[in-house]
């Protein structure tokens, strides 16, 4: 009789002989890889904030990228994994078990750190450079110890409650195969509402001319971002998976929504006339590469290679429009944080219930799992906006949120905001800037037409 082969979630090739024995060998060690590609990530987005983030100082946005860094995989380690992983306590919390003991699956553990920095690289887009020391320590440590370790029991464990449920007497299932929740959407709302309580310098990003752009910019956020594009691959390798083949066509299905988002998004730059190549937009075209990699991460491992194609293409129109919306508001979003992370993982999450195939693939199924998926969206988009929202404004209130430039830039921009002729809602101000407003321009010299500079 034939050897049967099989893959285990451990990644151990098993042969399973006619007796009955199994023999075991081990073909690969992702564990390695999945540090080395997080580390890489982590230098992407640092290259992607210093080319990107109109800050003074480089080397404040070299030393927070550090310091969060090392601290986010500190708490992790210490307390976030007690929470994530190693047991279960009604599908809510992990078993209570610290890193150093044996029964820890230091492997699995991996998996969550994994998803922890890159959560907090996302999150770093919206805030760095502009936040106290203090109120950055902070806001990595719920991130780490609280915020995702709850989200990864949730959805990546077998017994969370997310992951598996009933509903109207249906079984249904949330899945996130590579973090489009876990990571994406808790690291761009986060990095979302820090961006927003901290306010902005009544500044547009339409509005930042070419000197304001340093020398080897472009240069340093394309290597940036293929280096986030390379190390967001260990989300993709199959670890936390109940006895999962090793799918290889995982990646095909990322370099195919990659390459159909990133093609389409240049495409529709040369189909609009009045949109001139310039840093933005071709920055713009490198970040839908990530874009369509974020649309897909909650079912790569289920979708066929023409879904996963048609679904980047998809992303290259709600990255498109989201991006260039943003770009034009006073919302300072330099490196695309809501477009990639955030807005492609709430659609991606919506649509994998469609492809998930069941036993009894009818579509009352279809509409119960996806129901789940909305429910449990909703109270990801609860939690988190209530935990950081709570943050942020008791950082806000206690002095500890913005760093002494940001302070300073901040002040500016509220005296001149408080000369306009009418006082706008808060939307207004921060969606809605006109071309008379006043702004601020860092590292310009030249006057503009349009505002005031400082």
């Amino acid at each position: 009789m034939s050897n049967v082969h099989v893959y285990d979630y451990n990644l151990y090739y098993q042969t399973i002989r006619s007796d009955g024995n199994i023999t075991a060998e081990v073909v690969s060690s992702p564990s390695s890889t999945r540090v080395f590609l997080v580390v890489l990530l982590r230098i992407g987005f640092t290259l992607v904030h210093v080319g990107s983030v109109p800050v003074n100082n480089v080397n404040l946005i070299l030393l927070q990228n550090i310091i969060d860094f090392a601290w986010v995989t500190f708490v992790y380690l210490v307390i976030g994994s007690i929470i994530a992983y190693t047991g279960d306590t009604r599908g809510v919390i992990g078993g209570g078990y610290w890193i150093g003991e044996d029964i820890v699956d230091k492997d699995e553990v991996l998996v969550g750190w994994a998803a922890v920095v890159i959560a907090a690289a996302i999150c770093t887009c919206g805030i760095v450079g502009r936040t106290h020391t203090v109120g950055y320590l902070i806001i990595g440590f719920l991130l780490a110890g609280l915020v995702q370790p709850f989200m990864i029991h949730w959805i990546w464990t077998g017994k969370g409650w997310m992951r598996m449920n009933e509903l109207n007497d249906e079984k249904v299932h949330f899945h996130d195969f590579a973090g489009s929740t876990v990571i994406h959407l808790v690291g761009g709302l986060s990095g979302l509402i820090g961006c927003m309580i901290l306010g902005r310098r009544i500044l547009r990003l339409d509005s930042i001319d070419e000197a304001s752009i340093a020398i080897g910019s472009s240069g340093t956020v394309y290597a940036g971002q293929l280096m986030v594009f390379m190390g967001l691959q260990a989300a993709y390798m199959p670890c936390y998976q109940e006895k999962k083949r090793l799918h290889y066509s995982v990646y095909v299905n990322n370099l195919l929504a990659a390459s159909a988002c990133s093609l389409l998004v240049v495409l529709y730059h040369f189909l609009l006339p009045k949109e001139e190549f310039n840093h933005w937009t071709v920055m713009r075209c490198v970040q839908a590469m990530v874009a369509g990699l974020v649309m897909i991460s909650a079912g790569a491992d289920i979708y066929s290679p023409a879904v996963a194609t048609c679904l980047g293409a998809s992303a290259s129109i709600l990255f498109y429009l989201t991006s260039r919306q943003i770009f034009r508001s006073a919302l300072e979003d330099y490196c695309n944080m809501i477009a990639i992370h955030l807005v492609c993982s709430i659609l991606g999450s919506l649509l994998v219930p469609l492809f998930v195939i069941h036993d009894n693939n009818d579509a009352s199924i279809i509409l119960m799992n996806f129901l789940w998926h909305l429910i449990c969206l909703a109270a990801i988009i609860c939690s988190v906006s209530l935990i950081m929202f709570t943050a942020f404004a008791i950082l806000q209130c206690t002095g500890l949120l913005r760093n002494r430039s940001e302070h300073l830039n901040h002040l500016r921009a509220t005296i001149a905001e408080g000369r306009a002729s009418r006082r706008k809602t808060f939307l207004e101000r921060l969606f809605r800037l006109d071309n008379n407003s006043t702004f601020i321009q860092p590292g310009t010299s030249t006057n503009e037409p349009s505002g005031r500079r400082f």
